[in-house]
């Protein structure tokens, strides 16, 4: 599990380059155009695309009210792609998005696996150089299946922590993430966005860091942040981690979808509202409408009232939200939400 290879932390912005990157959603295969390229493109649904783009990932979750979903990262720039083992490589001047998909394994053997993915996952990120990883998606299946610290999330959080660990990356410089489990069969996918500029992560007032849980929780703290900001000359990437209803360490109303709801609205506004506070992030951090949101429901059903509360919290209609029906990393958990937004910087 070690390597000689060790993971760099801290890079410093590279001088005259600003990124050009913007988010997209929609329910068509992207195409390029316009000297936009795509660097990393997210499917939801069953059908199965052509593989049209190397950026393009088809995630073995679905939709919410409707039968697939493209949720596109665009560079305005080159976009190169390469491979490393098993892990595809989207690089541009400012961002590298990689992606290691593997087929899926019981919780038995998923401590193993996790180990493996996660150590081509940073092989990866070392071979590109000079990048630090601000964000992480894990999509699997059966999240919750396997009694205490059987459970298959648990043995993933197991894997990670020690391949984090054998890498050199510390809690302090942990990124943002997210982990839900797919509602059927499907690859264990794990998408990484890494940059070359400054990325500072946050934690939330309100909540216990993941990375300090206690034992309950199982042998290895889940290891991600739970937001943070990449700061560049010209744009910042801002991101919230997959966020729910936990006040503290501990999960709260459970199996109640409103009062849950309420909860994971209000852990929202303290992450944006920590963020607002880290130095050079720019003016105060809101989801507006250059926010991108997933919204990961236990129960489709959910999704009108859940919905609505959004909207309510958004305080507009034009908003890119995509609805998927996922099982969140507690079972006792109804929903999960994550954030991405793109703002110019403010001189």
């Amino acid at each position: 599990m070690s390597s000689s290879a060790q993971f760099s932390e801290h890079t410093a912005p590279l001088q005259g380059l600003e990124p050009r990157l913007s988010i997209t959603l929609g329910d068509e295969v992207p195409r390029s155009q316009a000297g936009q390229n795509l660097l990393l493109g997210f499917h939801f649904g069953r059908s199965k695309p052509e593989p049209s783009d190397p950026a393009l990932v088809s995630i073995g979750v679905d939709p919410v009210g409707s039968d697939d979903l493209y949720e596109c990262w665009w560079y305005d720039g080159a976009v190169e792609h390469s491979m490393s083992g098993r892990a595809r490589i989207l690089r541009c001047d400012d961002f590298a998005a990689i992606v290691v998909q593997v087929p899926d394994a019981p919780p038995e053997n998923f401590h193993a696996l996790t180990v493996e993915v996660y150590e081509e996952l940073l092989q990866a990120v070392n071979g590109i150089g000079g990048v630090q990883l601000a964000r992480i998606w894990n999509y699997f299946s059966n999240i919750n299946e396997g009694d205490g610290d059987q459970e298959k999330y648990r043995q993933f959080s197991i894997g990670r922590a020690e391949v984090f660990e054998s890498f050199g990356l510390n809690d302090a410089s942990v990124p943002t993430g997210t982990a839900v489990g797919s509602a059927r069969d499907c690859d264990f996918s794990v998408v990484a966005l890494a940059t070359r500029h400054h990325f500072r992560n946050v934690e939330n007032p309100r909540q216990v860091s993941a990375f300090r849980y206690p034992r309950d929780y199982g042998p290895r703290s889940p290891k991600f942040s739970r937001g943070g900001c990449v700061i560049t000359g010209g744009q910042h990437l801002q991101l919230i981690s997959g966020t729910a209803a936990i006040i503290g360490h501990e999960s709260v109303h459970a199996g109640d979808t409103a009062l849950q709801c309420k909860e994971t609205l209000a852990n929202l506004q303290q992450l944006c509202d920590a963020m607002s506070l880290i130095e050079g992030a720019g003016a105060r951090v809101v989801l507006d409408d250059q926010a991108a949101l997933r919204v990961y429901l236990r129960d489709p059903a959910d999704r009108p009232f859940v919905d609505a509360r959004l909207r309510e919290f958004l305080g507009g209609e034009s908003r890119t939200i995509a609805f998927l029906n996922a099982d969140i990393c507690r079972s006792e958990l109804q929903l999960e939400i994550e954030a991405a937004r793109v703002v110019g910087a403010v001189s």
